[in-house]
């Protein structure tokens, strides 16, 4: 008996079944995510990384240290302004100079209103910008005419020294010259222009109010603008300037420049509006806008209804690309326009976020995920709705990354971006064997010898994976960066392990790279992102 149970011990020792370590060696890693070190998928802008930054805000709070501090190590890089509906509303001079600036000009504050004692004027966006190092997106007034949308770039834009005439506007306002708006500038503080490159004529201009509108509006409309025609959007008609008009007033004073035209997701709703922009303007505008947000009334706080909305960016973000693609081809000649999703987020109205969904941690992996996929299927631009704004009286949920009535805290999704902006300048394609229900994955590169891999884990669970490259390169050393919750619903993260995260998340230390004989086999925690940077030789 002893002899046959040292023989079947041997035995079992031989086949390499019985030992621990073997059998966690040979269990060790769930999946394989191998880089494919020579099969690029895109490049990775700057401008996926971007928010919105809305005037209601006020002066006091865009020169607060710590809004200023906090915006400038979230990882964003655009800023979107003055943001939103009120863009239709902000009349830039009269904001600006403090007065309410009534004539041809739109009011500070649209007709009626007078915000320009607090409104945060165009000078404190510049200040605000320069100390938070970002640059902006900047969305002129459709209300406003072509000369006076030029002279808002000459203001931001322009040299003092510049004689250029921008000229007499239709309603017989004289708009002077490109020097003399930037000795405003000059004037108010800010001797340096503060090159502003990517401009949009209008938020949401096919959601007009009728009173506003006229008859041709939906009864359910929330812009202040004269027209909910997309065709009179592009072309004015007999009494106001429309998107060429402006877009060319404007490209005359900065030729650099880049100007957006509001678009829509599809082609049929709100009279036509996307099918008449595209007729009217593909072969001519920059960019194409449109605000993608999934849900109304999101799915309900549960495992099932996060799974859905966890699983909703892959489902969206390409069909709605490959849609407009077909959408081009049809309206635009074929052109590749540049789409610009420049507001999204989990639900399109705070106030029909019941359960607080935005503020949870399923979120932060939602926009994680959402900014991977916008990436990896080629948009042109990505900002998120909102860096501060508010939260909503009626469900007490919020849009904000930096929540603006409880002393600039961090939501979840807020560590999103900081992240996947130390991923690298190309995105490479990765295999990975894994469900994407389980797992994302992003592969990067940073430079020859700096890789990354950007994993999302959506489960309860660890899950172990090995990371390998297709050229079977070793690596010879690296960090690891861990954003992680205690579950979906939560509304705290930790950072690389630490509660009480640092204003400078720069300044947190990194966690180890496991390395065994050149390759790393990593633990990814339940509900995180991890961000893995590798030096190989």
């Amino acid at each position: 008996m002893e002899k046959t149970l040292r023989t079947m011990f041997a035995l079992i020792i031989m086949l390499g079944l019985a030992a621990p370590a073997q059998r966690s060696a040979q269990a060790a890693n769930e999946y394989t995510l191998t880089i494919q070190v020579n099969q690029v998928v895109t490049t990775v802008s700057p401008l996926m990384l971007g928010s919105n930054a809305p005037s209601w805000l006020g002066d006091q709070r865009y020169a607060d240290p710590l809004f200023r501090t906090r915006t400038r190590y979230s990882g964003l890089k655009y800023l979107r302004l003055p943001g939103g509906s009120w863009s239709n509303m902000y009349g830039w001079l009269g904001c600006e100079m403090r007065t309410y600036w009534v004539g041809t000009s739109q009011p500070c504050g649209g007709e009626g209103e007078n915000w320009s004692s607090w409104i945060t004027r165009p000078t404190d966006y510049i200040n605000y910008l320069k100390a938070a190092k970002m640059q902006a997106v900047y969305i002129v007034n459709i209300n406003a005419s072509a000369q006076e949308s030029a002279a808002l770039v000459a203001f931001f834009n322009g040299d003092p020294a510049d004689t250029r005439t921008i000229g007499v506007d239709r309603y017989g306002q004289d708009w002077k010259t490109v020097g003399h708006w930037a000795q405003l500038r000059v004037d108010h503080g800010n001797a340096a222009p503060f090159k502003i490159k990517y401009w949009e004529v209008g938020n949401e201009v096919y959601g007009g109010k009728q009173s506003a509108g006229g008859a041709n509006c939906e009864p359910w409309g929330w812009e202040e603008v004269w027209t909910c025609d997309g065709a009179e959007y592009i072309n004015g008609d007999a009494s106001h300037d429309g998107y060429l008009q402006i877009r060319a007033a404007m490209r005359a004073v900065d030729s650099t420049i880049l100007v957006g035209a509001v678009g829509l997701e599809d082609m049929t709703s709100y009279g036509n509006w996307g099918r008449k922009v595209l007729q009217e303007a593909g072969s001519v505008m920059d960019y194409y806008v449109i605000h993608p947000y999934p849900y109304g009334t999101p799915p309900a706080n549960t495992s099932a209804g996060w799974a859905q909305i966890l699983a909703k960016p892959r489902q969206q973000w390409p069909a709605q690309k490959n849609a407009l693609k077909n959408a081009f081809d049809t309206y635009a000649g074929g052109r590749n326009i540049p789409i610009a999703a420049n507001e999204y987020n989990l639900v399109y109205s705070h106030d029909l976020d019941t359960q607080q969904m935005m503020k949870r941690a399923g979120n932060m992996l939602f926009m994680a995920e959402s900014i991977g996929q916008a990436i990896s299927n080629k948009y042109f631009m990505f900002n998120q709705w909102s860096l501060s704004n508010g939260c909503s009286y009626v469900t007490g949920s919020c849009y904000d990354l930096l929540l603006a009535d409880n002393n600039y805290a961090r939501q979840p999704q807020y560590y999103s971006f900081f992240l996947w902006s130390r991923f690298g300048k190309t995105m490479l394609k990765v295999n990975t064997g894994a469900p994407t229900s389980r797992l994302s994955v992003y592969a990067g590169k940073k430079d020859a010898t700096h890789y990354t891999v950007l994993v999302i884990n959506k489960t309860a669970q660890s899950i172990q994976a090995g990371v390998r490259f297709s050229d079977a390169r070793t690596v010879t050393g690296g960090r690891a960066d861990v954003i992680r919750a205690a579950s979906l619903d939560a509304m705290s993260v930790t950072f690389n392990n630490q509660t009480n995260i640092p204003n400078n998340l720069g300044a947190v230390a990194p966690l180890s790279l496991p390395l065994t004989n050149g390759k790393v086999n990593y633990s990814f925690p339940p509900y995180s992102i991890t961000l893995l940077t590798m030096t190989t030789p």
